[in-house]
This record gives structure tokens, C-alpha cells and sequence, in this order.
């Protein structure tokens, strides 16, 4: 693939990772000038339709979200039967693998962490995506210390989709949830539980649950408190706080966890001095506003009066202080009318001004009246009241109410007493009476559908408990609390009941050795078990008829509705004639160099066949030999692919002739 250009700009540089369903490889985009990587599906899986749709499912999850703490996906195609995803370009490492170089990281440095990666799971929760597979080889970290969150390949819509209803377990054992490891329903709260097993390996540098093989692992997943992580390692310095969080995460029960990734965000960002308090409110006063009109300054004591005559400034001076030894008679006669005229024009001014001042304030003066109590008065009473006071009656809004009856009112936009002025608006809300809720029906409804089916009906989802049953589904709703189509109240909370399936029941084994076919059936099925393939075969000891080999020893328990193979005896065998001689198997070793800079590590190998893959060597080796010899055995040519720690170590084609 090196030096190749698929879709006709992105340019293949060098390979950079891999596993078993793909392989990633750093290319260069000639049209935006730019690194990318791609995720290019193995050539050997592209004609298997499950390994493709899982491909698609990973394009389509991802590149529906867009945040910074998720790898974008930047293209997908096909090309002469090369599956492909383009996405952004991470320069960094894994968090496994920064894990497993640092031993252990700090409280401050795994709480950073864990909020980036729960902001990027709140994003995916918040478009309906549950990643379902929230481990350290999952999440990269860039060189500045972002983490970034990638391979939604098995991610679920948070729809009836998330239920597996078939044996197959997806997932990493090591880190998926109890409810993953039933089979069960998965939801938000399931990747939640994977981010606490993160939080938790982050802190202490191992895992809560391990063990010799994955269905030991899950089961401990299934059954086992993980021990706290200040008691799991020495000298792990690890807040109460931060510890508490972590246990919630990991509680078996879903209901028990935190219900969605806000409340877990909530408590990551209380923890060193980051919390986000509630605001006090500042009391508000109601303080009505009036528009009246603006004022100039008068001073009442200056009165300018323009004097035109030339005499006049003397006549006026004269007037108030009664000199007039200077003027002749005539002048005296004349200031004498001059000065009754200034006296009558004074005296109409002052008159005047002191008149248009009481009408100026009598004219903005209006009077202030207290507001009554409105609450619980009718519609029509309410308005009367008010109109009456001369205020204005404006009804804002109809509400439901338990409080108070239909028409009734049930607030007022100014409490009683205050004073406001005439014709300001009163506004009032008016009840519309009880709502007259109805609890819906939840049964047979996947639980993770309940809360927005409860939400439109004006309900709270209560507690949710789970139950076998024998005729719904794991996920789907076996009973409610209260029942459906009963009356309710808004806000009231409905109880629910969840399946996980059949109990499983165990019945003996009977024995029904040297006894005839029919007779052993009969036993069979009368022990609640199934007849499965009946197989004949010679036998020198039991007669012809006979059963003379059952697949499951007779006194053992087994899961009821188990098939039990018979092998039915066909009385001596035949001469045979001779056969040709069946080819020995060869053996062949594979030397296999351990990395250093691990303690353990998982070898496993697959032989490669037209029919499908099969495991031959799957053990977790300790590193300190430097390398290990693996014989495997084959007849003529094979092809097998060596894995480290799920990562694609060499792929070596062996003739064994």
C-alpha cells in the first residue's frame, strides 16, 4: 500500500498501526495539503459482510460528531475492493500505551483526562451515539496532552438497536459492562462504566478484573465488587472524592451508576477547586416604570424683564429703593405712572408663575393606588377589581395548576400593596385547572425509551428494576408501576420492571446407556432436555440398537433445553478394508521477539484459512525472555498472523511438507 494514492488525492506514507480488522496507515491529501489517516478494512474481510457492515457503521457513527475531543472523520469510500475511512491525523500515542510507560498517572493528570473524555461522550450521548467499546486504546493523546476519542466501529444509536438479543458478546472483556456481558441492554450508562475502569487503571496502573482467559474476565465482570483502588496498589495517592466517583461508575446495577454522563461531568469538575456553584440570585425589587415628560430648571427667584426705554433702569432702581431726589418734577410725575405700571406687570408675573406652577404640578400629579390580592379570584372578579382602582387588566398566560381551579387566578405580576400609579398594566395568570394526565403504556417498549415516552406525558421516569421473564426480551419492559391508562399527576414518578431474559434453568442428566433409541429419547425430553443429532457407529461390547455413548455424563447439570447427542451402536463392526494412510500434520516453530518496554503482553495467533480464521496459540507470556518458540502444526501450505496485545506483529506463510 505504501507510495499508492487511493480516491485520487490521499497519498499512502507509511503504515502506523493495525489490528485485526484493519490497518491504519499516515497518508497526505494533495488537494488541502495535509496529513490524514486511514483506516483501510483487511483484504481478507472485505467479502465478509459482517466485518464490512461493522466497517460502515464506524464512518457513519463517527463522522456524525464533531468535537475536539473526538477524531474527525474527514471521507469514506470504496475503491477496487478497498474499504476505506479518512479521519484527522493524531500525533501522539494511546493512552494504554502512555499508561503502561508512566506505570501510574497523578489524581490531576487522570482527572483531566476523564473529563475530556466524558465531554466527547456527552457529545456522542447527545446525538444518540453509545461508543460501547471506551478503552485506552481508544482514546489518543496528542503531544500538547488533548485526548481524543476514536473507533466507534461497533458504536450503537441509543435506539431498540442497543439490545443484543443473540449470544454474541461485543466489546473489549476487559473493560465492557456486566449488562455487555450478559448480552444484555447497553445504554449511555454502559460506556460510563467503561470510562470508570479507564479512571481506574489510569490511578493504579492495572486492571479491576483480569484473569487466565476472557470468560473468567467477564464473569468477574458479572459478579465481583472490584477492590477500591487505594487498597488495589501501594502508595496510590487518590482523593476520597475522585475514589467515590470512580466506585459509582463502576456499580453493576445500570440504575446504580450515574444516570448520564452531566452528572458524572458535574463531579470531575467539583474535584480540584473546579466547582461549578450554584449563583446566589440578587433580590430583585419590582419597581413600576412611568414615562413622564423632561423639566427644564426655573429658578422662581429671578425674574429678567428687558426695560427699553432709557430711563427705565432708574425708574426700576428708583421703584425698589425710593431715591428720586435727583429728578424734576415732571420726571417725578412720569416715574410715579411708570412705577405703578412696573408694579402691575410685577405683581401679573408673579401672579402668573405661582399659577403655572400649581397647574404644572397638578398637571404631572397622578395619584398612586396599592395593588389588591388577585390570587385566587375569577377571571371576571380579578378584572373588576382592577378596573375599578384604574389600573389596567392584562392577562399574560393560562397555565395548568394543581393549586388552583379552572379560571381561577393563580399570579400576578405585582404583589399586593405595592403602589403603582393609574392606568399601569396589572398582569395575571390565569389556571387552566388540573392536567388530566394518563400513564402510558410501557410495557413491551425498550427501557431506554421510557424516559422521552414518561417526558411527553408530563411523568418522571422512577425507579427501574430487572426481572426474569420467559416471553420479553432482555431490555424490553415486563411491568410498571402504576399501572397503564390510570390517572396521574404531572411530575409523578412511574416505576418500571426491565427483562434480562429467561432464568436459566439446570436439570440432571439422565443415564440412558444400553438402552434402545426410542427409550433413551423419552428420558431425554422427560428430563426437560432435547434430543440432538443421533450418530451410529460398530461396537464389539453393545448390541445393535443400543445407545452406547451420551455427549453430556449422566448426574451432571446442564442448562435445561440442552440438545444431547446420542451414538447409537450398529452391532460389530465389518471387516475393513484398508485405508490409505492420513497425512501427519507437520510442526513447525515461530520465533516471536517480546517488546522491552512491557512486563506482559498477549501473544495470540490465527491460522488463516478460506473458511474463516481459527485460534491456534492464544497466552499472555512474560517479556523478560527477550522471545519465545511457538510450534504449530499444519499440513501442506498455511497462512498465520501473530498478535501482540491485539496489535499485528508478523503475518508468515509456512510449508510444512
Amino acid at each position: 500500500m505504501i507510495g499508492r494514492i487511493i480516491g485520487n488525492r490521499y497519498e499512502i506514507i507509511e503504515k502506523i498501526g493495525g489490528g485485526g480488522m484493519s490497518n491504519v496507515y499516515k497518508a497526505k491529501c494533495n488537494v488541502l495539503n495535509r496529513y490524514v489517516a486511514i483506516k483501510i478494512l483487511r483484504d481478507e474481510l472485505t467479502q465478509d459482510s459482517e466485518f464490512v457492515e461493522k466497517f460502515k457503521q464506524e464512518s457513519l457513527s463517527a463522522a456524525s460528531l464533531t468535537h475536539p475531543n473526538i477524531v474527525n472523520i474527514y471521507d469514506t469510500g470504496i475503491e477496487d475492493d478497498i474499504y476505506y475511512i479518512v479521519m484527522e491525523y493524531v500525533k501522539g500515542e494511546t493512552l494504554k500505551n502512555y499508561i503502561k510507560r508512566m506505570t501510574r498517572l497523578s489524581e490531576e493528570e487522570a482527572v483531566k483526562i476523564s473529563r475530556q473524555v466524558a465531554e466527547a461522550l456527552r457529545h456522542a450521548h447527545l446525538n444518540n451515539i453509545v461508543h460501547r467499546d471506551i478503552k485506552p486504546h481508544n482514546i489518543l493523546l496528542t503531544e500538547d496532552g488533548t485526548a481524543k476519542v476514536t473507533d466507534f466501529g461497533i458504536a450503537r444509536a441509543s435506539t431498540s438497536s442497543t439490545i443484543n438479543n443473540t449470544s454474541n458478546v461485543i466489546g473489549s472483556v476487559h473493560y465492557f459492562s456486566p449488562e455487555q456481558a450478559r448480552g444484555g441492554y447497553v445504554d449511555e450508562k454502559s460506556d460510563i462504566y467503561s470510562l470508570g475502569i479507564v479512571m481506574y487503571e489510569m490511578v493504579t496502573g492495572t486492571l479491576p478484573f483480569d484473569a487466565d482467559n476472557h470468560i473468567s474476565v467477564a464473569m468477574k465482570q458479572i459478579q465481583e465488587k472490584p477492590v477500591p483502588p487505594s487498597k488495589r496498589v501501594k502508595n496510590v495517592n487518590i482523593s476520597k472524592n475522585y475514589e467515590d466517583i470512580i466506585m459509582k461508575c463502576l456499580e453493576k446495577h445500570q440504575s446504580f451508576r450515574f444516570q448520564n454522563i452531566d452528572d458524572l461531568l458535574k463531579k470531575l469538575n467539583a474535584l480540584n477547586g473546579n466547582s461549578e456553584g450554584e449563583k446566589e440570585e440578587s433580590e430583585i425589587i419590582d419597581s413600576p416604570t412611568i414615562e413622564i415628560p423632561a423639566l427644564n430648571k426655573v429658578d422662581e427667584n429671578v425674574i429678567n424683564i428687558d426695560l427699553v426705554d432709557r430711563n427705565s433702569d432708574k425708574a426700576f432702581r428708583s421703584f425698589f429703593s425710593g431715591d428720586a431726589e435727583d429728578l424734576s418734577e415732571d420726571e417725578k410725575d412720569r416715574n410715579k405712572n411708570k412705577k405703578i405700571t412696573i408694579a402691575a406687570i410685577f405683581s401679573a408675573l408673579v401672579i402668573a408663575l405661582l399659577g403655572g406652577i400649581i397647574v404644572f404640578k397638578s398637571f404631572l400629579y397622578v395619584p398612586e393606588v396599592p395593588v389588591p390580592d388577585l390570587l385566587g379570584r375569577s377571571e371576571e372578579e380579578a378584572k373588576k377589581i382592577v378596573e375599578d382602582l384604574g389600573l389596567v387588566y392584562k392577562v399574560s398566560k393560562r397555565e395548568y395548576s394543581n393549586e388552583y381551579d379552572e379560571g381561577k387566578v393563580m399570579d400576578q405580576s405585582i404583589e399586593e400593596g405595592i403602589k403603582v400609579k393609574e392606568n399601569y398594566p396589572v398582569e395575571v395568570v390565569i389556571s387552566m385547572g388540573k392536567k388530566e394526565i394518563t400513564v402510558p403504556n410501557l410495557l413491551g417498549r425498550y427501557a431506554i425509551e421510557a424516559g422521552n415516552i414518561l417526558k411527553d406525558a408530563g411523568l418522571l421516569e422512577g425507579e427501574a428494576s430487572e426481572e426474569h421473564s420467559d416471553t420479553y426480551p432482555a431490555g424490553q419492559i415486563i411491568d410498571q408501576f402504576p399501572k397503564a391508562n390510570t390517572p396521574a399527576s404531572e411530575n409523578d414518578k412511574v416505576n418500571y420492571v426491565v427483562s434480562i431474559g429467561p432464568k436459566i434453568r439446570y436439570v440432571k442428566m439422565p443415564n440412558v446407556l444400553n438402552l434402545n433409541l426410542e427409550t433413551a429419547k423419552l428420558s431425554i425430553v422427560q428430563s426437560g432436555l432435547a434430543v440432538g443429532q443421533v450418530n451410529e457407529e460398530a461396537s464389539e461390547e453393545i448390541a445393535e440398537g443400543l445407545v452406547m455413548r451420551q455427549s453430556v455424563e449422566a448426574g451432571q447439570e446442564v442448562e435445561e433445553g440442552t440438545p444431547i447427542w446420542l451414538t447409537v451402536s450398529t452391532g460389530k463392526p465389518e471387516e475393513e478394508e484398508p485405508v490409505e494412510p492420513v497425512q501427519e500434520e507437520g510442526v513447525f516453530p515461530l520465533a516471536i521477539s517480546l517488546p522491552k518496554e512491557k512486563d506482559r503482553v498477549a501473544i495470540v495467533i490465527q491460522r488463516i484459512a478460506s473458511d474463516g480464521r481459527e485460534v491456534v496459540y492464544s497466552e499472555e507470556v512474560d517479556t523478560a525472555e527477550g522471545s519465545i518458540l511457538v510450534n504449530v502444526k499444519g499440513s501442506g501450505t498455511g497462512i498465520f498472523e501473530i498478535y501482540i496485545d491485539n496489535e499485528l506483529y508478523d503475518r508468515v506463510e509456512i510449508n510444512f511438507e
